[in-house]
C-alpha cells in the first residue's frame, strides 16, 4: 500500500478493527475481464478475516476464481456544512484493505464462516438448513494489509 498522504488522519489499528467489527456493509473490489467491479455486501469480521456469503455463481464468484486478490472498504461519516463555498468538509472514519479470497469448500468451513457473519450482525449461530448450506457460497478473505483513516472536524476550522 502507498503511504497515507495525511499522517494526522491515520487511525490506530485497534480503532480500524473496531470499525470492521461494527460496520454493517463492506464494499468489495474485484477485477474481471470487464474491468473493476465494486459490490456492497453484508459481512462478518473476526481474527483478521472477512466472511461473505451469496450465490455460488455470478460475476463476483467468477472474478474470485480467476484472481483471488481483492480490495475492501468500510466507512462511517457525515458531511459538515459551512457558510462559504468550498468550506464543507466531512467527519469520517474508514478502513481500506487488501487480501486474498477463498471459497470455503466443506460444510464445516461454510458453517463456521456463516457463524462469524451471524455473530457480527447479532443473529443466531445455530440451525443452518443443510440444503441451504449446500447451495450457499461462503467466501473467506484473509486480510494481508489494511489502513484506517479518520477525520473529526472541529467547527470553525473552515474545512482545513
Amino acid at each position: 500500500m502507498r503511504p497515507m498522504r495525511r499522517e494526522d488522519h491515520r487511525m490506530p489499528r485497534e480503532e480500524a478493527e473496531a470499525l470492521l467489527r461494527r460496520a454493517a456493509v463492506v464494499r468489495l473490489g474485484i477485477v474481471d475481464e470487464d474491468g473493476p467491479y465494486v459490490v456492497p455486501l453484508n459481512f462478518g469480521y473476526e481474527a483478521g478475516r472477512i466472511y461473505l456469503h451469496g450465490p455460488a455463481e455470478g460475476r463476483r464468484m467468477d472474478a474470485i476464481a480467476r484472481d483471488p486478490r481483492v480490495c475492501f472498504e468500510v466507512d462511517e461519516g457525515e458531511v459538515v456544512p459551512a457558510e462559504r463555498p468550498c468550506g464543507y468538509t466531512a467527519r469520517f472514519c474508514s478502513v481500506i484493505g487488501y487480501g486474498r479470497a477463498r471459497v470455503l469448500e466443506t460444510a464445516e468451513e461454510k458453517r463456521a464462516g456463516l457463524q462469524v457473519l451471524m455473530r457480527h450482525h447479532g443473529g443466531p449461530v445455530d440451525g443452518f438448513d443443510p440444503g441451504v448450506l449446500d447451495k450457499t457460497a461462503v467466501v473467506e478473505i484473509v486480510i494481508e494489509s489494511m489502513e484506517g483513516k479518520q477525520h473529526d472536524v472541529v467547527r470553525g476550522s473552515g474545512g482545513q
